[in-house]
C-alpha cells in the first residue's frame, strides 16, 4: 500500500517561494552589475576629475529654511576654489588634452565668453517688470540658459540662474549628487526670489532636468496646500518626464563598485573633457537620479489628478521636439498634458524637416504622436505643430486652440536649414549663432570650429569626438521663435493682470 507524501505546510511553501524570488532578483541584479564591470574595462582610465569627491558642494540637508541664494553662491565660490586647486595639481595636457576644460584658464572654448557660466548668476533688468528663475539640464551648467537669460533681461525681466549640485565643476560631482539636492537648490533660490521681489510676477524656465524640477517643486507646493512659492507660469524646454527604463538600474553596479572594486563601472561614458560647460563623461548615478525624479513626479501628478487638485498647478508652456533621443516625447503628453485642466496650457511640438531633398532618408516617423494629439477627444490646452510642407523649407505653424478640430495655419519667418533633419534634445536652448554650439558661428581667433558645426572626416577611431556627437544638432535654428513665443506669453499674461 502506497504511503501518501506529506505536503509541506502552506507558510513554509510561501516562505520558500519568497526566498526563491529574492534569490532570483539578487541574481539578476548581480548579473547586471557584472555586465557593467565588464563594459567598464573598455573605458579609458579615470582621472582625478572622475574620482575626487568635493568638500564644499551644497546638499539638501543644509536647507534649514533660512539658507538662501546668497549663501548658496558664497558656498559655490569655495567649491570653485577647490576645483581650481584640483586643476592646478593634476592637469596633464598629454592625458587630458591641450584644450581641456581643466587647462589653465578653462581652455580656448571658455575663453570665447566673458565670465564663468558654470556658476549660478543673477542678471538684474533695469525697470524690472518681473523675475524669472532659469534651471539647466543634466550634466549641463547655467551656460545652457545664457541665451534665454539675455533675451529675458532685455525684455525687462530680472533673471536668476542656479547651478544644480554636481554640475559645472568636475564630472565626479554627478557620481555623488542626489535629486533632492537639486530640488533643494531650486527651492533655496525661489525663497530668495519671493523675498526680494515680492511685488512683481515670477516665472520659471527649465530645460530638461531643470523642467522636471520646476514641476516637482510646484506639485510639492500644491500637495502641501501652499501657493506663495508658485510661479505665474512654467516654461519647459525638452522636459524630462520619462527616460529609458534601464536608467532605473544605473546604480546596480554599486553592489560591486561601492567596495572600491572596478571604479570605472560607475561610469557610462568616460571621455576627453573638451566642452567647458557640459560634461563629456557621464556618471551612471546621474541616470539613476533622473529616473527616480521622473517616477516620483509621475506619482505626484497622478495623485493631483485623482484628488482634483491638478488645476491648482501653474499653467505650462512646453517646447518639445517630436524626435528626442534623451527623453520620451509620449511621456510629456501622457504624464503632463493628458492631465492639464483649463485652457491656459500650451504644447509646442517641433516636427521633422519635411521640405528637404533628403527627407526620404529619414527613418523616424512622428505621425503617430502628432496624429494622436490632433485627434485628442478632450484637449484642454493649445497644441502647436511646427513643420514644413513637402518641398518647402519655410517653417509652418499649425495652431489647434483648446478643443479645436482644425488648425489655424501661419507661415513663419524662419526656414529649415537644408542639412537639419530635426531638432534634438541638446539643441533646444541654444541659438544658431551660439559661441560654442552654433551652426552659423563665425571663425574665432582660437581657430577651433564650433562644437555644433563639426564636419571633420577621417577613418573611424581617429577623432576624439565620436561621429554620432558630431552629427547631433547642438543649436536651435528656431530659437528666435521660442523666445518670441515665451516673451509674448509673458506680455499677454501681464496685460490680462492689468
Amino acid at each position: 500500500m502506497a504511503i501518501p507524501l506529506l505536503r509541506r505546510p502552506l507558510p513554509t511553501r510561501v516562505l520558500r517561494l519568497v526566498w526563491l524570488l529574492v534569490g532570483t532578483l539578487v541574481g539578476v541584479l548581480f548579473t547586471f552589475a557584472v555586465g557593467d564591470v565588464l563594459y567598464s574595462t573598455t573605458l579609458p582610465e579615470l582621472r582625478p576629475w572622475h574620482t575626487t569627491e568635493t568638500r564644499h558642494e551644497f546638499e539638501a540637508s543644509q536647507d534649514d529654511g533660512t539658507y538662501d541664494f546668497d549663501a548658496y553662491r558664497a558656498q559655490e565660490g569655495r567649491l570653485f576654489e577647490e576645483v581650481q586647486a584640483l586643476r592646478r595639481a593634476h592637469f596633464d595636457p598629454q592625458l587630458d588634452g591641450a584644450i581641456s576644460r581643466f587647462a589653465p584658464g578653462g581652455g580656448p572654448y571658455a575663453a570665447r565668453l566673458d565670465g564663468d557660466w558654470n556658476r549660478s548668476f543673477l542678471m538684474r533688468a533695469p525697470g524690472e517688470r518681473g523675475v524669472a528663475l532659469l534651471v539647466h539640464g543634466l550634466s549641463d551648467s547655467p551656460y545652457s540658459m545664457r541665451a534665454t537669460a539675455l533675451a529675458l533681461q532685455q525684455a525687462g525681466i530680472s533673471v536668476y540662474g542656479v547651478r544644480l549640485p554636481g554640475h559645472g565643476t568636475i564630472p565626479a560631482g554627478l557620481d555623488h549628487a542626489d535629486w533632492p539636492d537639486w530640488l533643494a537648490a531650486v527651492r533655496v533660490t525661489i525663497r530668495q526670489i519671493r523675498r526680494d521681489h515680492p511685488r512683481v510676477p515670477f516665472w520659471y524656465v527649465g530645460y530638461s532636468t531643470g523642467a522636471t524640477l520646476g514641476l516637482k517643486h510646484c506639485a510639492d507646493e500644491v500637495l502641501a496646500g501652499r501657493r506663495d512659492a508658485l510661479p505665474a507660469r512654467l516654461f519647459l524646454m525638452s522636459p524630462a518626464l520619462g527616460v529609458t527604463p534601464w536608467a532605473a538600474l544605473a546604480n546596480v553596479q554599486r553592489l560591486i563598485s561601492r567596495w572600491g572594486v572596478a571604479p570605472k563601472a560607475r561610469w557610462g561614458e568616460v571621455g576627453l573633457e573638451l566642452d567647458p560647460y557640459k560634461y563629456t563623461s557621464f556618471a551612471r548615478n546621474a541616470g539613476a537620479q533622473i529616473s527616480l525624479l521622473t517616477r516620483r513626479l509621475a506619482r505626484d501628478l497622478e495623485r493631483l489628478d485623482e484628488d482634483g487638485r491638478i488645476g491648482l498647478m501653474p499653467p505650462v508652456t512646453t517646447f518639445q521636439s517630436v524626435a528626442d533621443a534623451t527623453v520620451s516625447t509620449p511621456h510629456v503628453v501622457a504624464r503632463l498634458y493628458a492631465r492639464v485642466r483649463g485652457d491656459a496650457g500650451e504644447l509646442v511640438l517641433f516636427d521633422v524637416n519635411r521640405g528637404s531633398d533628403v527627407s526620404p532618408l529619414i527613418a523616424f516617423s512622428p505621425r503617430a504622436v502628432i496624429g494622436a494629439l490632433q485627434r485628442a477627444p478632450r484637449r484642454e490646452y493649445r497644441f502647436i505643430e511646427l513643420t514644413s510642407r513637402p518641398g518647402d523649407a519655410t517653417l509652418l505653424e499649425r495652431d489647434w486652440p483648446p478643443g479645436a478640430g482644425t488648425p489655424i495655419e501661419r507661415v513663419l519667418p524662419w526656414t529649415w536649414p537644408a542639412d537639419v533633419m530635426s531638432l534634438s534634445h541638446v539643441a533646444m536652448p541654444f541659438p544658431p549663432d551660439d559661441p560654442l554650439y552654433g551652426l552659423s558661428t563665425p571663425t574665432h581667433a582660437d581657430g577651433l570650429p564650433s562644437l555644433g558645426a563639426l564636419a571633420i572626416r577621417g577613418e573611424r577611431g581617429v577623432l576624439a569626438i565620436p561621429p554620432a556627437e558630431q552629427l547631433r544638432l547642438r543649436s536651435n535654428p528656431f530659437f528666435g521663435y521660442l523666445m518670441t513665443r515665451m516673451i509674448g506669453t509673458i506680455d499677454a499674461g501681464a496685460a490680462g493682470r492689468r
